[in-house]
């Protein structure tokens, strides 16, 4: 199912993540639209990387939803969402270049050379 393009197609409403009395993310809600560019900034320790982590499907919200192309990812193993993430700098392949890095979940996924090419 793809969303119109003026639809999000990454919709995160109210999320909150809490560790022990850290609040890590207090009600986030944003929209992704399909083949937008989108940064996170912030200082270390603002609860960007447990934002993507929830995205993808590493850590979980303790209140709030994470939808994608309409779908809620309540649920969703990591590995059955239709996301990539490269870490920051553990899981990096040093001897591989910055495209072939991000490319390399959708050659792991079998997708053609052409559309890895043109994805990365």
């Amino acid at each position: 199912m793809s969303q119109p393009i003026d639809q999000p197609f990454i919709k995160i409403q109210d999320v909150s993540r809490q560790f022990g009395t850290v609040a890590a993310l207090k009600d986030v809600s944003l929209n992704i639209r399909a083949g937008e560019f989108f940064s996170l900034l912030g200082p270390s320790g603002c609860g960007k990387t447990t934002l993507l982590r929830m995205i993808a499907g590493f850590e979980h919200p303790d209140s709030g939803s994470i939808c994608i192309d309409s779908i809620d990812m309540a649920g969703v193993p990591a590995n059955r969402r239709p996301t990539n993430m490269v870490f920051q700098s553990y899981a990096i392949f040093p001897h591989l270049s910055v495209a072939e890095n991000v490319g390399y979940g959708l050659k792991r996924s079998d997708h053609s050379k052409q559309e890895i090419s043109a994805r990365v």
